[in-house]
């Protein structure tokens, strides 16, 4: 990590503890700024790697005690507390990360078992406290969220008694996979949290004369990894219920992943051939809100194990006479 020293004035400390509790507040005062949630640890990143572990560690902490306050007085819901302040640890990690000049790889898997980890102890401690299982009171949650819309949708008027058979039955189905494939939807949620905070982080930095990661374009899963995706498809294949659900969400968190390395690729293609950028968000707008574009993207991260795509080409040396 390339950094350079600097001093900062009582008003730049005053500033960042003022924009670490806004983030960390806002999300719960106002449904409008519910994104926030998804960036909680990246301003604890920023000022971790640009004041130090130690003076970053205790903005944090300045920023964390009010902030905490404001959300017990003002959250009606403990889980809305859980959420808030979940993912704080997980900045402080990544900042430590970042500081011992970790590899990509090495940060964010440190990140996502900061996340997890969290939400194991703080899960323990509000059903030790409040004697409900959380994990179970989160799935009950979107069953009932799930019946609530079947209910909906089957009485909209002109729908035919084999559509609404049909609707009944997706939704059955919808209700009996959830549960199986939650898992593996947590620990998606974690990492897309932890790419999307060292993306905009490694950004951030790299503008304030920080360089800390190549450009994401460049990132790329082990080439080995892709055994365990095959082997779990096969597991898809048997009979047994738990080796089943475990090869389930293990394909659907490989499967993410790919997909982040094919959005890479693709990220890295348009550049090399100069698409205009807003030719580039609109692809980017039309993949995400499609599956078959997140599923064309995931089997593109696929195929460049084998075929790099973003493999520089060879220089040309021939001078023409």
């Amino acid at each position: 990590m390339e950094q350079t020293k600097r001093s900062y004035s009582g008003q730049y400390y005053l500033t960042a503890i003022g924009i670490t509790a806004l983030v960390l507040t806002l999300p719960v005062v106002s449904s409008l700024f519910f994104w926030l949630y998804f960036i909680t640890p990246l301003p604890i990143i920023y000022y971790i790697t640009v004041l130090g572990f130690k003076r970053g560690s205790r903005l944090t902490a300045y920023a964390a005690v009010p902030a905490a306050g404001l959300i017990m007085i003002t959250a009606a819901d403990i889980q809305i507390v859980f959420s808030a302040l979940s993912l704080i640890p997980a900045g402080i990690i990544l900042g430590q990360s970042i500081a011992k000049g970790d590899s990509i790889h090495r940060a964010g898997f440190k990140g996502i078992g900061a996340i997890i980890l969290t939400w194991l102890v703080l899960g323990i401690a509000f059903s030790t406290f409040s004697q409900v299982n959380i994990y179970k009171a989160v799935l009950k949650e979107i069953d009932t969220s799930l019946n609530i819309a079947f209910k909906s949708y089957s009485t909209s008027p002109g729908l035919t008694p084999d559509s609404k058979a049909q609707l009944k039955e997706v939704f059955q189905r919808t209700r009996k996979t959830v549960p199986r494939i939650f898992p593996g939807s947590l620990l998606i949620s974690a990492i897309c949290t932890i790419w999307l905070n060292l993306m905009l982080a490694n950004y951030l930095l790299k503008r304030s004369g920080i360089k800390i990661w190549d450009d994401f374009r460049r990132w790329r899963l082990p080439d080995n990894l892709i055994w365990l995706f095959i082997t779990s498809f096969f597991a898809l294949l048997i009979s047994s219920s738990w080796l089943n659900t475990a090869g389930l969400n293990i394909v659907l968190v490989l499967g993410f992943l790919y997909f982040l390395q094919g959005l890479a690729v693709l990220t890295s293609l348009m550049a090399k051939w100069e698409v205009p950028k807003p030719i580039r968000f609109l692809v980017y707008i039309i993949i995400t809100i499609q599956a078959y574009g997140i599923i064309m993207l995931a089997f593109l991260g696929i195929v460049e194990i084998w075929a790099n795509f973003r493999k520089p080409s060879a220089p040309n040396n021939i001078k023409e006479e």
